[in-house]
């Protein structure tokens, strides 16, 4: 009997689908038609939990298509509802930017916020193409924050790589107290071994089920590509995405990395350097390369030639 019951449960939650997503044609097509009751209905769709998900994803798809703006605040709302799934926000966030309402950019932000960890690729992604699309000056203060994100998160990366002491290449041995060193100091040896005691345990590799070591496997760091995704979106805005960007470089400490790519996402847009105001420029903050300021210029000094020792 129970059995019989999930059975029916299932075949009923497949003819809603089916029902559901055939009515949101149906809805689309009567509101081209002139039909203009129909937004609210498909609103609704999309803002009520107790419809099958993949509805409410074509209906929040729908609402892009159709360009009424009249939609923006079901949108909206979806993107700040709690669900750990996330593509039904994806279409909300990629029908606001069809719909191209400077409003949205606040709660696509603040979203972001939330969307942090490795669940959240795919929706971050979106939403920073769509803060190209619709172009505003507090979108490119987005992107901004963002690319500082980003330009941490590959700096931290960075330092916690071991690079060889000479050649600056990436190196799978790490420092440890074995011998000493050239200068007698203990400490910067490589670190090897296969976990044969205390002195190879940070770099021992664990045991499989046969006994032998095996490396964790490489994991996609999004980071990168989402920088890069930042930075196109920041040159989408165009001369709107300007003042941001030499408000941030003039008055914001930075690292020298991400004030380089402001300045050449400046130029990008301009066809020419940043106007920078040198008096007010802030340092650049710890962790990045020392500015150093250019050698002083003007006539040579002479230099002074030793005195002479008297018997040689």
């Amino acid at each position: 009997m129970k059995r019989i019951v999930v059975v029916a449960a299932a075949l009923l939650s497949l003819g809603l689908l089916a029902v559901g997503c055939t009515n949101v044609n149906q809805m689309r097509q009567r509101y081209l038609a002139g039909d203009t009751a129909q937004l609210d209905r498909l609103a609704d769709l999309v803002s009520q939990p107790e419809y099958p998900y993949a509805t409410r994803r074509k209906a929040a798809r729908v609402l892009g298509e159709l360009g009424d703006r009249r939609a923006v605040p079901v949108l909206v709302g979806v993107l700040s509802s709690y669900d750990q799934r996330t593509t039904l926000k994806e279409e909300a966030v990629y029908a606001l930017g069809r719909l191209g309402d400077p409003s949205a950019v606040g709660p696509i932000g603040r979203m972001l916020d939330t969307q942090l960890d490795a669940s959240g690729v795919e929706l971050r992604q979106a939403a920073l193409k769509v803060l190209g699309q619709l172009g505003t000056p507090n979108g490119a203060e987005v992107l901004v924050n963002a690319l500082r994100y980003y330009d941490a998160l590959m700096a931290r990366q960075e330092q916690s790589m071991y690079r060889g002491v000479f050649s600056g290449a990436e190196n799978a041995y790490r420092p440890q107290p074995m011998a000493p060193d050239s200068s007698g100091q203990v400490g910067r040896g490589p670190q090897m071994g296969m976990g044969m005691g205390a002195l190879t345990e940070a770099t021992s590799l664990p045991p499989s089920f046969f006994g032998v070591g095996e490396r964790a496997p490489e994991t996609y760091d999004p980071t990168p590509a989402e920088r890069r995704m930042a930075h196109a979106s920041l040159v989408q805005i165009g001369p709107a995405a300007v003042p941001v960007l030499t408000q941030f470089v003039n008055r914001r400490e930075t690292t020298l990395s991400l004030r380089q790519e402001l300045l050449a996402i400046v130029r990008e847009i301009t066809g020419a350097p940043a106007v920078i105001d040198s008096a007010a420029v802030p340092p650049v903050s710890e962790g990045a390369f020392e500015v150093l300021p250019p050698p002083p210029t003007g006539p040579a000094v002479p230099r002074a030639e030793p005195a002479a020792v008297p018997g040689r």
